[in-house]
């Protein structure tokens, strides 16, 4: 259910909203090209195109509704809904009401959520709403897109926003993405000459990703009623391309024996409640195993055998005798272990006889815009050859993919040091239960860190660095917060441990 904003929630988009228009202003042509957020494989970029959309952003945000929606699914920060019809409409921005709640900090973050849902909102002619998702700044698939498919990318508009921030505040950093997975998916883009692995992982990424979109597609279309007239007449519908692909899948799914076909009652054709409720389980099963890639951690082997995930540690293990293919056929392997390492997930149960079948399914009966923007990025995958690694080479890259974690923590570490003491002087409440989190960002990275010394030791100097941003933070968060001094000396002792 929604709601519409309370006042307070109203003062906090206004203050989005003066933010949104002077990033917007921030965002010439010029500027915009120097983010190089485009600049992926295929044709020249267009960022005076880009710009023309970009510059609508600050309008767009007078323009459409927002409302609050407390049930929104964790992995949405907020939500632009378009209506299903021959001519599709915004008709809300749905918002989680932790992105319009009190608090000073963050709030640059909270405007870029809001830019990415900006751009679903812009429109190019009646009913055309270019800009999809494709791939995310945290994401494996992340600048494999093509020039064009970028600019019909919600998250690039995002990621161009918070470069255009960083420049304007010389805060380099603060606003990217950057994490365990973004270091090895940059070193993996690096190395694409002597393995197709990044390749394979950013077309698993955007396949799982069309595949969460979809079925929540599915859960609005399995609510949808029809009047038996127009039911039984559905190819004279003037909007039943838009449906046709939807009710191909619906019909999937019936021939599986999940739900059965929609029957007429009362001149309407409807889907009884219990096969929407089959329906509806999809998203958060998909949602999942979005959540299974965040969570992948490479871990090279040698030998052959078959890949395999583990859903506890995040491990895909992959041995070096299986890589020796291109990367459209890699994914399809990586997919196949990540589905089975996920089976036994309480959302994956419903699914689990058909799920690879049901993942290609609801990717091969995408929408039409973005099943032609997939096809075509699909070709320039398919162009890339198969590669071999040899032995010291795989070895060698297991060792880089653990250097470039470190390194990405280090840097972490050391600017949430200096960023704490900024914290504490924020006045309001909220803010100040950030710092009360600390202790388990840390001390999840404590685990990851273990986890890289098991295979590759780490330098001492490295853990004395580390260690000691451990003690900075914590001397500035027990000042408030004086019964987690236990929790970070557990966590500092740790960390010297391995020296």
């Amino acid at each position: 259910m929604t709601r519409d904003l309370s006042p307070a929630e109203q003062q906090v988009l206004a203050s989005i909203t003066a933010r949104i228009d002077a990033i917007v202003a921030l965002g010439t042509v010029t500027e915009l090209t120097a983010t190089t957020v485009l600049n992926g494989p295929g044709a020249a970029p267009d960022y005076h195109a880009f710009h023309q959309r970009f510059a609508r952003l600050g309008q767009r945000m007078r323009e459409v509704t927002f409302v609050v929606r407390d049930d929104l699914p964790a992995t949405m920060g907020a939500n632009t809904v378009i209506t299903n019809g021959a001519v599709p409409s915004v008709r809300e921005i749905q918002l989680r009401p932790s992105l319009v709640g009190p608090g000073t900090r963050g709030l640059t973050n909270r405007v870029l959520t809001l830019v990415h849902e900006l751009s679903h909102s812009l429109d190019e002619g009646v009913g055309n709403h270019p800009v999809k998702d494709y791939a995310y700044r945290g994401g494996w698939a992340w600048t494999y897109l093509s020039a064009e498919l970028a600019r019909n990318n919600a998250d690039t508009y995002a990621a161009a926003a918070a470069l255009l921030v960083e420049r304007s505040e010389n805060a380099w950093g603060e606003y990217q993405k950057f994490g365990q997975l973004v270091a090895r998916r940059g070193l993996l883009a690096k190395r694409s000459g002597t393995t197709t692995l990044g390749g394979a992982l950013a077309w698993l990424d955007i396949m799982v990703n069309r595949a969460w979109v979809r079925a929540s597609d599915c859960e609005g279309f399995a609510r949808t009623t029809f009047s038996e007239e127009k039911w039984t007449t559905k190819p004279e519908w003037s909007d039943w391309k838009r449906y046709a692909r939807l009710l191909a899948l619906e019909n999937q799914l019936v021939s599986w024996g999940y739900i059965a076909q929609r029957t007429v009652r009362d001149g309407v054709a409807v889907l009884l409640p219990k096969d929407q409720a089959v329906v509806a389980k999809l998203f958060p099963y998909l949602s999942e195993l979005k959540h299974a890639l965040d969570r992948i951690v490479p871990v090279l082997a040698e030998g052959s055998g078959r890949i395999t995930f583990d859903a506890a540690s995040g491990a895909l293990r992959i041995p070096r005798g299986t890589v020796d293919c291109a990367p459209l056929a890699l994914a399809e392997l990586l997919l196949d272990a990540v589905i089975e390492g996920t089976a036994g997930l309480a959302e994956a149960k419903p699914f689990a006889q058909r799920a690879r079948e049901l993942v290609r399914a609801l990717v091969d009966q995408d929408r039409e815009v973005e099943g032609q923007g997939i096809a075509t990025l699909r070709s320039v995958f398919a162009a890339v050859p198969a590669v071999q690694p040899s032995v010291a080479g795989w070895a060698a890259l297991a060792v880089e993919l653990d250097a470039v974690v470190l390194s990405d923590m280090r840097f972490r570490w050391e600017r949430l040091a200096k960023g704490t003491p900024a914290v504490l002087a924020l006045p309001d409440e909220p803010d100040g239960h950030v710092l009360i989190g600390l202790a388990a960002y840390f001390a999840e990275d404590v685990e990851v860190l273990g986890a890289v010394h098991g295979r590759t030791p780490v330098p001492r100097d490295d853990i004395r660095e580390l260690a000691a941003a451990i003690k900075q933070t914590a001397l500035h968060v027990t000042k408030v917060h004086p019964g987690q001094r236990p929790e970070f000396e557990k966590l500092r002792a740790r960390v010297e441990a391995l020296a």
